[in-house]
């Protein structure tokens, strides 16, 4: 998963410093092909497809005060009303842990360390869509991935079979044994526009179960060993920031262990938006 997520994130980058390109919607629906200022603008089918990096700020600066079209980004490259940087980095969390139906050393094992949970998301492409021409409010779509590393408190692992989870010891030369799992993401924001570059965005997401492996290092193993995962979750998300630079927290109601588990706990992250 690793070298997927870098893979993705490697796409992302080049597409951004080697052809960053913006598609805004237009009324007219004329055809035609313009170069300016050292881009290539071409008018299809209604969409206005603009390729290159050398508008001016002032240029852009006055476009965006004036237009009301949508904008879509493509990896690094994203729109000045976006509010989804390409790389999201934070620290994800269980609450609202309620582990009753097992025995007392099943709820020890199932324990994870805070300290050491790391989530990424990479938003690979954006859409942003403006309510009002001063575009103060409007609505962001996303699509992306995200990874969730949950590292286990104790110095287990745990197996599930025949409907229970089962402890598996580890010795001491192990470093570290994790749950980790990965999303398709797809999040939905309001955006607030308030001045002077401040903005508050709010909203949904949906988050697809791509797979959820147990490892440990010794070095490293992975555990060949099912997790009653929940395929769908559904959540809340909020933003609040300066220009580029934005925190964030996720939380999602939904249990992130299938019902027939047992085990309930839900799902919450917090950090940094970050532009390259």
């Amino acid at each position: 998963m690793k070298r997927f997520l870098a893979t993705l994130a490697l796409i992302a980058l080049v597409m951004s410093a080697s052809a960053q390109q913006t598609i805004a919607l237009d009324k007219s629906g004329e055809s035609s092909v313009t170069t300016e200022n050292g881009n290539l603008s071409i008018n299809l089918a209604g969409m206005n497809f603009l390729f290159g990096s050398n508008q001016s700020k002032t240029t852009q600066s006055e476009n965006s005060k004036k237009s009301s079209k949508a904008e879509f980004g493509f990896g690094g490259f994203m729109p000045s009303y976006n509010h989804l940087a390409l790389f999201e980095i934070g620290s994800n969390f269980v609450v609202n842990t309620d582990f009753s139906n097992c025995e007392p050393a099943i709820q020890e094992a199932l324990r994870f360390s805070h300290r050491k949970a790391v989530q990424l998301a990479i938003n690979l492409m954006t859409m942003n869509v403006p309510f009002n021409p001063k575009r103060t409010l409007g609505f962001t779509l996303g699509f992306g991935f995200n990874t969730e590393n949950y590292t286990f408190a104790n110095n287990v692992t745990i197996k599930y079979e025949h409907g229970d989870f089962n402890i598996v010891e580890l010795d001491a030369s192990v470093k570290k044994s994790k749950l980790a799992i990965s999303y398709i993401h797809i999040p939905m924001l309001f955006d607030w526009n308030i001045r002077n570059g401040f903005f508050i965005s709010a909203g949904a997401s949906l988050d697809i179960l791509m797979g959820g492996k147990l490892s440990y290092k010794k070095p490293k193993v992975v555990a060949k060993s099912e997790i009653p995962l929940n395929p769908l979750q559904v959540g809340v998300t909020a933003r609040i920031g300066w220009r580029r630079l934005y925190a964030y927290v996720n939380y999602s109601p939904l249990n992130m262990y299938k019902s027939y588990s047992g085990i309930n706990a839900n799902r919450m992250s917090a950090g940094m938006g970050l532009w390259f």
